[in-house]
């Protein structure tokens, strides 16, 4: 997953806005990494929907902060929990705290992760380590944490923030991407397979570049879990060439908050347990018709049943 910086205007700020969905009434979230950036984002879409949240993340002060900030700005709850969701324990410990504080987990979302840029070459050992760690064993670990409890309701969501460089081959993505990112994939698809008869689904979304400066003066998409080290100095001038020769195609930034739609769609409750059950397409109308009155424009194309 990449970042860009620009100082041209967005084209997406369409989408920073209030929803008037409500599919997360009497709902608990789990979100890693929300002190800021794309898990704030994510964070409080779901509590704009209704949700209940956990936010966990390794920047404890921070978490606080972007904690109460969210309390204030959606009248939801938010349990702030931090700590290193890669070490043994920690994410079990969310979840018992969860669970304490809330008494159910209906959703997880695993965004967490280290933005570390490197060439293979240039890694050392200990930080290759820790690339390893943040990357894969935080989800890892809260996939496991979460699903007994998932496994005891026959009901459960999880959603993992994947990313794209591990598809195109992009350079100094070997570690966040070839290894972090490409094993969410993998990750996803064969978990998907394992519980999907208990009433679990497990989903990625898988950005592109994200624009960084969604929200103007305050900017949740702030440089967040990471040190000045961690980016090759000739990241961003490489990648610029890479998309100029199209040698990786590279679509338009992301806004956060279209990437945070698309997490509260895939971990939306189903409204009837049906096979048949309501389609993509309605479920969409609805919240364009709830926020837009009886201007609500015609959706076309083709859509997908759950």
């Amino acid at each position: 997953m990449s970042e860009q910086h620009t100082s041209q205007p967005l084209r997406t700020l369409a989408f920073a806005q209030l929803t008037h969905c409500r599919r997360y009434d009497g709902r608990v979230a789990i979100v890693t990494g929300a002190a800021q950036g794309l898990g704030r984002v994510i964070a409080k879409r779901l509590a704009e929907e209704g949700a209940k949240l956990v936010v966990c993340d390794i920047q404890e002060d921070r978490l606080a902060v972007s904690a109460r900030e969210l309390r204030e700005e959606t009248g939801m709850p938010f349990l702030a929990v931090g700590g290193d969701l890669s070490e043994p324990g920690v994410a079990d410990a969310i979840a018992r705290r969860a669970l304490d504080e809330f008494g159910q987990i209906d959703t997880l979302v695993n965004n967490a992760a280290a933005l570390i840029r490197l060439r293979l070459i240039d890694f050392p050992e200990d930080l290759m380590q820790k690339a390893v760690r943040w990357n894969v064993w935080n989800t890892l670990r809260c996939c496991k944490a979460v699903l007994p409890h998932m496994l005891e309701r026959q009901y459960g969501r999880i959603v993992n923030i994947g990313g794209e460089a591990w598809r195109t081959g992009a350079p100094f993505h070997t570690l966040l991407a070839g290894v972090g990112k490409g094993s969410m994939i993998g990750l996803t698809i064969t978990l998907a397979g394992e519980v999907v008869r208990h009433g679990i689904t497990v989903n990625c979304v898988s950005p592109g570049a994200i624009e960084t400066e969604a929200d103007g003066a305050r900017n949740p998409m702030s440089p967040g879990f990471r040190e000045p080290g961690w980016t090759d100095p000739e990241f961003f001038a490489e990648m610029a060439r890479m998309a100029a020769r199209r040698v990786v195609g590279m679509g338009r930034p992301a806004h956060p908050t279209e990437i945070a739609a698309a997490v509260a769609f895939l971990a939306r409750p189903r409204r009837r347990s049906s096979p048949a059950s309501i389609s993509a397409r309605a479920e969409a109308s609805r919240c364009y018709s709830s926020r837009l009155g009886t201007h609500a424009p015609q959706l076309t194309g083709r859509w997908s049943k759950q």
